[in-house]
Protein backbone atom coordinates (compact mmCIF):
# COMPACT_ATOMS: atom_id res chain seq x y z
CA UNK A 1 0.00 0.00 0.00
CA UNK A 2 1.47 3.57 -1.14
CA UNK A 3 -1.29 5.49 0.19
CA UNK A 4 -2.23 6.34 3.99
CA UNK A 5 -6.05 6.46 2.87
CA UNK A 6 -7.10 3.06 5.26
CA UNK A 7 -5.11 4.53 7.91
CA UNK A 8 -6.78 7.99 7.49
CA UNK A 9 -10.22 6.09 7.90
CA UNK A 10 -9.36 3.81 10.62
CA UNK A 11 -8.26 7.14 12.50
CA UNK A 12 -11.52 8.47 11.73
CA UNK A 13 -13.34 6.00 14.03
CA UNK A 14 -10.96 6.74 16.09
CA UNK A 15 -11.23 10.23 16.78
CA UNK A 16 -15.27 9.41 16.30
CA UNK A 17 -14.66 6.86 19.39
CA UNK A 18 -12.96 9.44 21.11
CA UNK A 19 -15.66 12.03 21.17
CA UNK A 20 -18.11 9.83 22.09
CA UNK A 21 -15.96 8.82 25.20
CA UNK A 22 -15.60 12.04 26.64
CA UNK A 23 -19.12 12.74 26.40
CA UNK A 24 -20.04 9.68 28.11
CA UNK A 25 -17.23 11.04 31.35
CA UNK A 26 -19.50 14.14 31.21
CA UNK A 27 -21.98 12.45 32.69
CA UNK A 28 -19.79 12.40 36.08
CA UNK A 29 -21.43 15.62 37.43
CA UNK A 30 -24.73 14.37 37.26
CA UNK A 31 -24.08 11.22 39.19
CA UNK A 32 -22.26 13.22 41.63
CA UNK A 33 -24.65 15.34 42.53
CA UNK A 34 -25.21 13.53 45.76
CA UNK A 35 -22.27 11.86 48.51
CA UNK A 36 -24.37 9.00 47.70
CA UNK A 37 -23.93 8.46 44.04
CA UNK A 38 -20.27 9.75 43.97
CA UNK A 39 -18.42 6.28 43.73
CA UNK A 40 -20.66 5.48 41.40
CA UNK A 41 -19.68 8.12 39.34
CA UNK A 42 -16.80 7.66 39.71
CA UNK A 43 -16.54 3.77 38.76
CA UNK A 44 -18.58 4.41 36.05
CA UNK A 45 -15.73 7.02 34.35
CA UNK A 46 -12.87 4.46 34.80
CA UNK A 47 -15.26 1.80 33.32
CA UNK A 48 -16.09 4.19 30.73
CA UNK A 49 -12.39 5.17 30.03
CA UNK A 50 -11.11 1.58 30.28
CA UNK A 51 -13.54 0.05 27.86
CA UNK A 52 -12.42 3.11 25.35
CA UNK A 53 -8.74 2.35 25.70
CA UNK A 54 -9.40 -1.14 25.10
CA UNK A 55 -11.35 -0.58 21.79
CA UNK A 56 -9.18 2.16 20.69
CA UNK A 57 -5.90 0.04 21.37
CA UNK A 58 -7.56 -2.41 18.82
CA UNK A 59 -8.12 -0.25 16.14
CA UNK A 60 -4.67 1.17 16.76
CA UNK A 61 -2.94 -2.17 16.12
CA UNK A 62 -5.25 -2.46 13.01
CA UNK A 63 -3.62 0.56 12.04
CA UNK A 64 -0.22 -0.23 12.41
CA UNK A 65 -0.35 -2.56 9.37
CA UNK A 66 -1.68 0.41 7.40
CA UNK A 67 1.42 2.77 7.37
CA UNK A 68 3.30 2.02 4.09
CA UNK A 69 6.30 0.22 4.08
CA UNK A 70 9.36 1.97 4.55
CA UNK A 71 7.65 4.84 6.63
CA UNK A 72 7.63 5.91 10.29
CA UNK A 73 5.25 4.21 12.55
CA UNK A 74 4.34 1.02 12.16
CA UNK A 75 6.30 -0.13 14.66
CA UNK A 76 5.14 2.52 17.07
CA UNK A 77 1.50 1.87 16.89
CA UNK A 78 1.90 -1.74 17.27
CA UNK A 79 3.63 -1.07 21.09
CA UNK A 80 1.03 1.91 21.63
CA UNK A 81 -1.98 -0.84 20.70
CA UNK A 82 -0.35 -3.62 23.18
CA UNK A 83 0.94 -0.90 25.92
CA UNK A 84 -3.10 0.93 26.02
CA UNK A 85 -4.77 -2.79 25.91
CA UNK A 86 -2.54 -3.56 29.32
CA UNK A 87 -3.52 0.01 30.71
CA UNK A 88 -7.49 -0.82 29.68
CA UNK A 89 -7.01 -4.20 31.55
CA UNK A 90 -5.44 -2.19 34.39
CA UNK A 91 -8.38 0.24 34.46
CA UNK A 92 -10.86 -2.85 34.78
CA UNK A 93 -9.15 -4.26 37.71
CA UNK A 94 -9.01 -0.61 39.26
CA UNK A 95 -12.85 -1.10 39.50
CA UNK A 96 -12.67 -4.76 40.92
CA UNK A 97 -9.99 -4.80 43.00
CA UNK A 98 -8.47 -1.73 45.94
CA UNK A 99 -9.54 1.27 44.18
CA UNK A 100 -6.88 4.44 44.41
CA UNK A 101 -8.35 7.43 42.35
CA UNK A 102 -4.65 8.60 41.77
CA UNK A 103 -3.45 5.16 40.15
CA UNK A 104 -6.55 6.22 37.38
CA UNK A 105 -5.00 9.14 36.90
CA UNK A 106 -1.42 8.07 36.22
CA UNK A 107 -2.68 5.33 34.10
CA UNK A 108 -4.75 8.10 31.63
CA UNK A 109 -1.84 9.93 31.74
CA UNK A 110 0.62 6.91 30.64
CA UNK A 111 -2.00 6.21 28.19
CA UNK A 112 -1.61 9.53 26.79
CA UNK A 113 2.19 9.72 26.96
CA UNK A 114 2.32 6.45 24.90
CA UNK A 115 -0.05 8.33 22.42
CA UNK A 116 1.77 11.42 22.06
CA UNK A 117 4.97 9.22 21.31
CA UNK A 118 3.05 6.64 18.87
CA UNK A 119 1.36 9.95 16.89
CA UNK A 120 4.57 11.99 16.53
CA UNK A 121 6.49 9.07 15.31
CA UNK A 122 3.65 8.45 12.94
CA UNK A 123 3.34 12.49 11.89
CA UNK A 124 6.88 12.40 10.26
CA UNK A 125 5.73 10.19 7.62
CA UNK A 126 2.27 11.83 7.23
CA UNK A 127 3.25 15.19 7.68
CA UNK A 128 5.76 14.90 4.72
CA UNK A 129 3.63 13.17 2.33
CA UNK A 130 0.42 15.41 2.86
CA UNK A 131 3.28 18.60 3.32
CA UNK A 132 0.95 19.34 6.53
CA UNK A 133 2.20 20.17 10.30
CA UNK A 134 -1.04 19.50 11.19
CA UNK A 135 -0.03 15.89 11.72
CA UNK A 136 1.73 16.88 14.76
CA UNK A 137 -1.67 18.00 16.60
CA UNK A 138 -3.00 14.93 18.04
CA UNK A 139 1.16 14.29 19.35
CA UNK A 140 1.12 17.60 20.93
CA UNK A 141 -2.65 17.43 22.59
CA UNK A 142 -1.83 14.32 23.78
CA UNK A 143 1.34 15.26 25.01
CA UNK A 144 -0.06 18.40 27.12
CA UNK A 145 -2.47 16.06 28.59
CA UNK A 146 -0.22 13.92 30.09
CA UNK A 147 1.52 16.61 31.56
CA UNK A 148 -1.97 17.94 32.92
CA UNK A 149 -4.34 14.67 34.36
CA UNK A 150 -1.95 13.40 36.90
CA UNK A 151 -2.66 17.18 38.58
CA UNK A 152 -6.75 16.47 38.47
CA UNK A 153 -6.43 14.33 41.62
CA UNK A 154 -7.63 17.14 43.62
CA UNK A 155 -9.81 18.52 41.61
CA UNK A 156 -13.49 18.09 42.25
CA UNK A 157 -15.92 15.80 40.18
CA UNK A 158 -17.43 18.17 38.10
CA UNK A 159 -14.06 19.55 37.27
CA UNK A 160 -12.15 16.41 36.72
CA UNK A 161 -14.83 15.34 34.21
CA UNK A 162 -14.58 18.34 32.42
CA UNK A 163 -10.88 17.40 32.24
CA UNK A 164 -10.64 13.86 30.76
CA UNK A 165 -13.46 15.07 28.33
CA UNK A 166 -11.33 18.48 27.20
CA UNK A 167 -8.25 15.53 26.81
CA UNK A 168 -10.64 13.06 25.00
CA UNK A 169 -12.78 15.77 22.55
CA UNK A 170 -10.78 17.93 21.37
CA UNK A 171 -7.91 14.76 20.94
CA UNK A 172 -10.80 13.19 19.37
CA UNK A 173 -11.82 16.15 17.17
CA UNK A 174 -8.84 16.50 15.71
CA UNK A 175 -8.24 13.34 14.79
CA UNK A 176 -11.89 13.30 13.01
CA UNK A 177 -11.10 16.67 11.26
CA UNK A 178 -7.69 15.93 10.67
CA UNK A 179 -8.52 13.02 8.93
CA UNK A 180 -11.42 13.66 7.22
CA UNK A 181 -9.10 16.52 5.89
CA UNK A 182 -6.33 14.29 4.76
CA UNK A 183 -8.83 11.58 3.09
CA UNK A 184 -10.11 14.37 1.11
CA UNK A 185 -6.78 15.70 0.12
CA UNK A 186 -5.84 12.11 -1.16
CA UNK A 187 -9.13 11.65 -3.28
CA UNK A 188 -8.22 14.59 -5.09
CA UNK A 189 -4.67 13.85 -5.60
CA UNK A 190 -5.60 10.99 -6.62
CA UNK A 191 -8.50 12.10 -9.18
CA UNK A 192 -5.76 14.60 -10.91
CA UNK A 193 -3.48 11.24 -11.15
CA UNK A 194 -6.08 9.62 -12.90
CA UNK A 195 -6.90 12.72 -14.80
CA UNK A 196 -3.26 13.38 -15.93
CA UNK A 197 -3.01 9.39 -16.69
CA UNK A 198 -6.18 9.86 -18.88
CA UNK A 199 -5.15 12.73 -20.78
CA UNK A 200 -1.60 11.22 -21.57
CA UNK A 201 -3.06 8.23 -23.11
CA UNK A 202 -5.28 10.40 -25.77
Amino acid sequence: MESYAEYWVTNLIRGFLAIVAGAGVLFIPEMASTILLLPFAIIISILCLAVYGTIDSALILITSFMIPYGRPGRVALRLQGIGGAIIGILLFVLVYDHFDFRWFLYLAAAQAAGTALAEFIVARGTSVYHSSPWCYAAAAIAAVSAIVLPFGRDLAPHELAWLLYGYLGLFGFNLFALSARMLFTERKRLQAQASLASGKSI
